[in-house]
């Protein structure tokens, strides 16, 4: 056993003084992870499909200023890229591999390079067992899923998390420069905005509770402190010059980056709905959203987080127990872990967030609360002092090192069995490729569901359509036209379908996915739609 824990020693030196192996072994475990989870010919979200077109549209004509596509939501007058510079830093993967290829590796590099930056984050910082936080990231299921999706959700994680180690470094004219690249290139790039805030409330807490000057705790040994001694020190704290100027910094990048914009001012309305009708109020009680926006039960977000909870879990005590110890950071990250667990509970989606933050949390929670204490000799103190005691932690700790790597690879598993499920590249290829021969430019063609957009989309942008990206677009452009879109297709509706399709609609042609039998059944029985083609994603009917 002495052996074995000198050789581990000797290894654990070695890389020491030699990180660059480090920081290529983490490199090469997050690279081919994700790697192996992209080598299928599917995409996991139908969006995918949208982020490639556009991606190509910029390559071949410039900035999509425009979006004809959707003729029965709000994007049709007021469309914005929010997700502009994502889109354009995909266009030399596309050159380089080609479409599907291409955008798996542009989504391969993003998930790693964010990994890379939370190691590099937790190297600068100190922070105790960088490499297992590092990769515990990567191996709790929830987040390993949202991470691997050809979204911009890494590219996100990548500047908000610049973002913060802006603050964390006073560095605020960057901070400024972080704040502008964010508005172009996601939506929600309020949230820089609320981690300001919660930095300059950590850092205020801080100082008001934790880093008292000497004064002050002469004074709370002699004198009574009040309740409003401690508001008037912590108000003192949260508004002073620097918090002022840090987030002065990150709103004037923000803003810049709102007006500064090629789709300045429309873009101001498109964020209300994106932001907060969508985002925030969530119509999915009216509409037929994402899965993403609905509720994640409490106990399906603790077992999708793997191994990631009970770290959480335990950092949770040690914070409290070691509150003397904690610094800034991890009270900033506490709080935004508080944050978005609440917001996961509301929407699925917000878990790409919680994960990040809460390993994060428990990273600094863990440093800064065994400062100073050697955990080797704590447990052999431990086990003199009771045997019984001493021998179950060291026991647990053998366990857990032997027994988490197989749960770790058993949820990657799980993960990679859903990329076998996804939708597949050639998806509505068929019946796109039909319609780009047999129909005119800018023919309206009805389809089953909002989410079909984004592939008939990409393998077809002649002709026009009507719902796509977010159904509630189309319900904030004419609530009525929505609701008779969704009687029509899920079958509840089934007089006057001719009329009511090609009047309202104006469609000249009627996509019936293949699962939707009594839908074709009403547009068969109806007279006057007529099936022109058949394959094995559905059907399509021409209006007479």
């Amino acid at each position: 056993m002495q052996d074995l824990a000198k050789k581990v020693n000797k290894i654990k030196e070695f890389l020491q003084k030699n990180q660059v192996i480090l920081y290529l072994l983490i490199f090469f475990i997050v690279f081919y992870l994700i790697l192996w989870l992209n080598s299928t010919p599917t995409f996991l979200d139908p969006d995918s499909f949208y982020h490639l077109k556009i991606s190509k549209l910029i390559a071949q004509q410039g900035p999509v200023l425009d979006f004809p596509w959707l003729q029965f939501t709000v994007l049709k007058d007021y469309y914005i890229d929010h997700h502009f510079l994502y889109h354009v830093l995909g266009v030399p993967f596309i050159a380089l591999f080609g479409d599907f290829i291409g955008y798996k590796v542009y989504t391969v590099f993003l998930a790693t390079g964010f990994i890379m930056l939370a190691y590099l984050f937790f190297k600068k910082d100190k922070i105790n067992y960088a490499e297992i936080f590092a990769l515990i990231l990567v191996f709790a299921p929830a987040f390993l899923f949202r991470l691997s999706l050809t979204k911009a959700i890494a590219f996100s994680l990548i500047i908000l998390f610049l973002g913060i180690f802006c603050f964390f470094r006073q560095k605020y004219w960057l901070l400024i420069i972080i704040s502008f690249l964010y508005v172009w290139s996601y939506g929600g790039f309020l949230l820089i905005l609320v981690m300001t805030l919660f930095y300059i409330l950590a850092e205020s807490i801080y100082d008001t509770f934790i880093n008292i000057s000497l004064w002050q705790r002469i004074k709370k040994r002699f004198v009574k402190l009040k309740i409003k001694d401690y508001l008037l020190h912590f108000s003192k704290n949260f508004f002073s010059i620097e918090h002022f100027i840090c987030f002065a910094c990150s709103f004037l990048g923000v803003l810049a980056g709102l007006i500064i914009n090629p789709y300045f001012p429309k873009n101001l309305k498109f964020y209300w709905q994106q932001i907060f009708e969508i985002g925030l109020i969530n119509y999915r009680g009216l509409v037929n959203v994402g899965g993403e926006w609905y509720p994640y039960p409490f106990f399906d977000l603790l077992s999708n987080c793997g191994v990631t909870i009970i770290f959480v879990a335990v950092s949770m005590i040690l914070f409290f127990v070691f509150i003397k110890k904690q610094k800034p950071q991890s009270i900033f990250f506490f709080l935004g872990t508080l944050f978005f667990f609440v917001l996961t509970l509301k929407s699925k989606r917000y878990v790409e967030y919680f994960v990040p933050f809460s390993v994060f949390f428990a990273a600094y929670s863990f440093t800064y609360s065994l400062a100073k204490i050697n955990t080797a000799k704590a447990l052999q103190k431990l086990k003199k002092e009771n045997y019984f005691i001493g021998s179950f932690f060291q026991f647990l700790l053998i366990y857990v090192a032997f027994v988490f790597p197989f749960i770790m690879i058993k949820d990657a598993y799980l993960v990679r069995q859903q990329y076998k499920r996804g939708f597949s590249f050639d998806r509505y290829a068929g019946i796109a490729n039909y319609l780009q021969i047999n129909s005119q430019p800018g023919d309206i063609v009805m389809h089953t569901s909002w989410d079909d957009f984004p592939m008939l989309f990409y393998h077809n942008h002649y002709n026009y359509y009507i719902v796509g990206l977010d159904p509630t677009f189309m319900y904030n452009y004419a609530p009525d036209l929505y609701k008779l879109y969704a009687d029509i297709t899920m079958a509840k509706k089934s007089d006057n379908l001719y009329k009511e399709v090609k009047e309202n609609f104006q469609a000249r042609y009627f996509i019936v996915n293949d699962d939707r039998i009594q839908l074709a059944n009403n547009l068969e029985t109806a007279g006057n739609f007529s099936k022109v083609y058949q394959d094995n994603n559905g059907s399509i009917y021409k209006l007479k």
